[in-house]
This record gives structure tokens, C-alpha cells and sequence, in this order.
């Protein structure tokens, strides 16, 4: 079907408002003294999905280019500097509304299989220093090898459904390797994952044993250069193939979403984004699917 903007930001809407409303959680977190706002907490987190979905990570261009539209949409839209406090003041409602979606619920639920991967989120380019940097302590120089980057910034690990949706994320120092935070993201979110695929980086025995023993998870990983094979050729390939759609939704995340080229200024800016990056993956899945569309076709909603 043939996509407006009145058309995904009205389902995006409703998805939204009817989250945050059915969620007791999120009600009492809103609850706060004073005159309700005009632009209304549900119409705020729609707005702030949307501006990552059409890949516009700087709050003083979008609202340079998108204002006058969006208010056809938002009467109480106001400005710039109200709406970037209010959204890093609700970044955890945010993450809660993620969390409480159907399609994220059924897929926590239901999913045995899955993969993981990382993506790199630089924070400061390589040359500016970084000791007035709001990042120092926090963010490390760390390489990522497909990109044959270094960089000082932070890793985000994604695990990620066979389907493309995101079921958990963890954001670590730039410096860890990809197999020391993979107990941490499955600690991180409830699931009843079965088997996890991983790339060259999360071949490591140590903790294949202890995932098999502790919770009953395989990781399946290829073997390095000077390791026997593990399996037969035909099966890993398949594994790889099916792997990639870890990839797939990272390459979302960094192209249409510009995970890498985020703006953030802060350490609490960057975990608004973050935040609002993996919703919007989530629940741009869930308008495309209410629309009848296949799950992954996020472009198309950058209207």
C-alpha cells in the first residue's frame, strides 16, 4: 500500500497511545503535579519515534524542516529546546513502552532462536580531545574491525529474532570484546532463547560451556582459521545466512537511523537515543505489520 505521513504517524500514534495507557507502569511514572502539557506525553514519545525513523538525529534541523507539518498533526508541538528535555526526561518511558508492545511481548515469548552482534556508537571523532568531553569515564577508544574504525565511544549488543526484531540491547565501553558482555544482554531481558548465533568474535569455549550448562542455551559460532571445523560447511552456511539478520537491523540502526551519527552531547542525551532508536526499530515493525506490510520495510516509513 502507499504510505503518507498522515497514515504513519497516525498508526505510530495509536500504537503508541494505547501502549502507554494499557501499562499501569508507565501511568505511574507520568503521574506529576501541575497543568497537563499541551503536547500530550503520547503525542511527544510519537513524534520523537518518528524523527528517528526519517533519520534526523539533530533537534535543531528537524525542527527546522518538519515543525510547520508536524504541527498540522501536533497543534501543541512548541519548542525546540521544551521538546528536547521533555524526551530525556521520559527515555525510560520510552524503553517501557518498547518493552510492553504486542509484537515485542509475543517475541520474548515465543522465540527459541536468535542472534547477536554489535555495533559501534562513537561518541567523540578521533581528533578532538576528549577530557572536556561529557563521555570521559564512561566511553573508551575501541575497534571495529568490518569498518576498520577506531574510535572513542561505546559498543551497542543487540540480540536479535530470526524475525529482525530487537529483543534485548546492552551498551557497553568501546574496548570490550564482543563475547564478554553476551551473559550481560541475555541477563537483560526475560526470554526463552534455545540456541544463539554468533559471528567469528563469539567463538569462545568457555562460554559456550557455560551458556550449555547454566542456561541451556547453545551458541553456535564458526570456527577460527587454525580450528577444526565444527560442523559440516552446508550447516554453517546456513547458520551464517541466517545470522545475518542481526546485521540487517544493525545496518538499520546506522543507516536510517544514524546510530553512529547521533549528535548526543551528553551521557544522558546518548541514552535517549539509544532508547528511542531501538523503539522506533520495534514499533516501526509493529505499524508495518498492523499495515499489512512485511515486518523489515522501515524505509518506506520515512515519510
Amino acid at each position: 500500500m502507499m504510505l503518507d505521513k498522515a497514515t504513519v504517524l497516525t498508526t505510530l500514534f495509536t500504537i503508541v497511545d494505547d501502549t502507554m495507557k494499557g501499562s499501569t507502569v508507565i501511568q505511574e511514572a507520568l503521574q506529576r503535579p501541575g497543568r497537563a502539557p499541551h503536547l500530550s506525553d503520547s503525542e511527544l514519545v510519537t513524534i520523537a519515534l518518528y524523527q528517528e525513523l526519517i533519520g534526523e538525529p539533530r533537534e535543531d534541523h528537524f525542527f527546522r524542516l518538519y515543525q510547520a507539518t508536524l504541527r498540522v498533526f501536533f497543534p501543541g508541538l512548541n519548542e525546540r529546546s521544551r521538546y528536547n528535555r521533555r524526551k530525556r526526561a521520559l527515555w525510560s518511558v520510552i524503553l517501557a513502552i518498547r518493552s510492553s508492545l504486542q509484537l515485542v511481548q509475543e517475541g520474548l515469548l515465543l522465540e527459541e532462536t536468535a542472534a547477536i552482534d554489535s555495533a559501534p556508537v562513537p561518541c567523540v571523532s578521533y581528533k578532538r580531545s576528549k577530557r572536556a568531553s561529557d563521555f570521559v569515564g564512561h566511553a573508551d577508544y575501541g575497534i571495529c574491525s568490518s569498518k576498520a574504525m577506531k574510535y572513542f565511544g561505546f559498543k551497542l549488543h543487540t540480540v536479535v529474532s530470526l524475525t529482525g526484531l530487537i529483543l534485548g540491547f546492552v551498551l557497553t565501553k568501546a574496548s570490550l570484546y564482543d563475547n564478554q558482555p553476551v551473559v550481560d544482554v541475555l541477563d537483560s531481558f526475560p526470554h526463552h532463547l534455545q540456541r544463539l548465533l554468533g559471528d567469528g568474535a563469539y567463538n569462545d569455549a568457555a562460554l559456550e560451556r557455560y551458556l550449555e550448562q547454566h542456561r541451556s542455551l547453545v551458541l553456535l559460532s564458526p570456527a577460527k582459521n587454525n580450528q577444526t571445523a565444527k560442523r559440516a560447511e552446508a550447516d554453517q552456511k546456513q547458520l551464517n545466512r541466517l545470522r545475518l539478520i542481526c546485521e540487517t537491523v544493525n545496518a538499520q540502526l546506522q543507516e536510517q537511523m544514524h546510530l553512529s551519527r547521533h549528535s548526543a552531547k551528553s551521557l544522558w542525551g546518548l541514552i535517549t537515543r539509544i532508547a528511542t532508536k531501538v523503539t522506533a526499530q520495534s514499533a516501526a515493525m509493529m505499524v508495518n505489520v498492523l499495515l499489512g506490510r512485511p515486518a523489515l520495510q522501515l524505509a518506506d516509513l520515512a515519510v
